[in-house]
């Protein structure tokens, strides 16, 4: 897996992580949106090229980031920690 860092788009925040496979990604993908659940904001996520994931998180009430957003960022953070870097 390589991973880029948050960058911030506007109002969200972006990162964008390259995995071995598509079931890696896809595994990926569905632990983040279990956390989301935790943190009532759910981030866009998108896989495209069959193994790179880019992850949107914003407050779709206009209000910019707030602590919940930056909690959910700290869980996706923890989940990319527990995938080993190549």
């Amino acid at each position: 897996m390589r991973a880029g860092s948050w960058e911030r788009r506007g109002s969200a925040l972006v990162r964008e992580v390259a995995f071995r496979d598509f079931e890696e990604a896809m595994r990926f993908v569905e632990r983040v949106a279990s956390a989301a659940v935790d943190y009532e904001r759910r981030p866009d996520m998108c896989i495209s090229g069959f193994n790179r994931v880019r992850l949107e998180i914003a407050n779709r009430h206009h209000a910019g980031l707030t602590r919940a957003e930056l909690r959910l960022v700290a869980k996706v953070d923890a989940i990319l920690g527990e995938h080993e870097l190549p």
